[in-house]
């Protein structure tokens, strides 16, 4: 949430030439900057309407899972607004699907996966963004099919289950991911986010024939797609209604930390070694951050600990995100009075550009590991 300072209601009303216009008067400029990337822009300017204003921009926020700008003139901080509506939750729950379409939907699924003989599960970015990381748990605990993460899926999927296989990132996974995502006849694909990075260059062999796309805005099956039919209501009723009798015994790739394996004589540390030897270092619920770079490739071969969150962004390669991003998810977690570590790996040419964090985490005694 994007709560952005601006100039009085009345500054606006003369257009005066301040500095919160690009030298116009047109104090609408930035708020619409934001609206290509914002979900709701808020422009408070009315009292009456102000707590109407921010409780929408919250529900956007957190249903929606993207971003709201909310723009708060000086002149508005004091001003008196309805109070009696913060005693009353602001409705976060989805709206549901529209039944007959959902179930046509469960029902075509179903069809194929009844029928495939090597399904798998591939979870991505969007699953957890969207936190539907339940939903695919319990399907994947009662069907025991093989799932695997991407990249940006990294955490999504408990990786102590015998049913974890590893990352699939197309020409950038092990052999045996790979041979067995490429040669699965369905992919029940949660939250997929195929950019560059995460497809390792767009080089996924997989096809769209032989693909089931759950999104949070709509469901694809093969070629055809149910707008509005969203992924959590489908996902729920497909682990349900599946008859586990009828589904084919796959097995996963195993997924160890093979530190031993790498380890010899040398006095240089090499990746290989580093990153297996690192999922011994974790703890049952660590929150582990990796930046844009080699970290966040190198954490593809750490097998994490049940409970562990992973947060990394490689959509857009923003380098130098991740040292702010630490120190969110270690405030989130003492918020949340949990006893977490957060642990950061970032090279130290990411690190300089947002270095100055490390004096918010000192100053809020943070439990950080960088």
């Amino acid at each position: 949430m994007h709560i952005v300072g601006c100039p009085s209601t009345i500054s606006q009303r003369n257009g005066m030439l301040l500095h919160h216009t690009l030298g116009n008067g047109d104090f609408n400029v930035f708020a619409n900057m934001g609206a290509q990337v914002a979900v709701d822009v808020a422009r408070l300017t009315k009292p009456a309407e102000i707590a109407d204003q921010i409780d929408h921009a919250l529900r956007e926020c957190w249903v929606r899972s993207r971003p709201v700008y909310i723009m708060l003139p000086t002149d508005m901080v004091e001003k008196k607004v309805e109070g009696a509506r913060l005693k009353d939750y602001i409705d976060l729950s989805e709206p549901p699907n529209e039944e007959e379409r959902e179930n046509y939907v469960v029902d075509v699924v179903l069809k194929y996966l009844h029928a495939a003989k090597k399904p798998v599960v591939l979870v991505d970015a969007c699953a957890i963004r969207h936190r539907v990381v339940e939903e695919v748990q319990a399907l994947v605990e009662k069907t025991k099919l093989p799932v695997f993460v991407t990249p940006m899926g990294k955490g999504a999927v408990d990786e102590s289950s015998p049913y974890y296989g590893g990352v699939y990132a197309g020409s950038g996974s092990q052999p045996a991911v790979a041979a067995r995502v490429e040669d699965a006849d369905l992919v029940l694909s949660v939250g997929s986010l195929k950019s560059d990075f995460n497809t390792a260059g767009f080089s996924y062999r997989t096809s769209q024939l032989n693909t089931i796309d759950f999104h949070s805005t709509h469901c694809t099956v093969r070629y055809s797609e149910y707008p509005g039919v969203t992924m959590r209501g489908v996902l729920r009723k497909v682990t349900k209604r599946v008859d586990v009798a009828k589904l084919a015994k796959v097995e996963s790739p195993p997924v160890k930390n093979e530190v031993a394996k790498n380890f010899d004589d040398s006095k240089t540390i090499t990746q290989a070694w580093f990153w297996p030897r690192i999922g011994e270092y974790l703890h049952v619920g660590d929150i582990v951050v990796t930046e844009t770079g080699t970290s966040n490739f190198g954490i593809w071969e750490t097998k994490f600990p049940p409970g562990v969150t992973g947060v990394t962004q490689i959509l857009w390669g923003s380098i130098g995100w991740s040292v702010g991003a630490t120190q969110g998810a270690a405030l989130a977690a003492r918020d949340l009075n949990a006893a977490k570590r957060t642990i950061l790996f970032v090279g130290d040419g990411s690190f300089q550009l947002t270095v100055q964090e490390v004096s918010t985490m000192i100053k809020h005694k943070l439990n950080v590991t960088m």
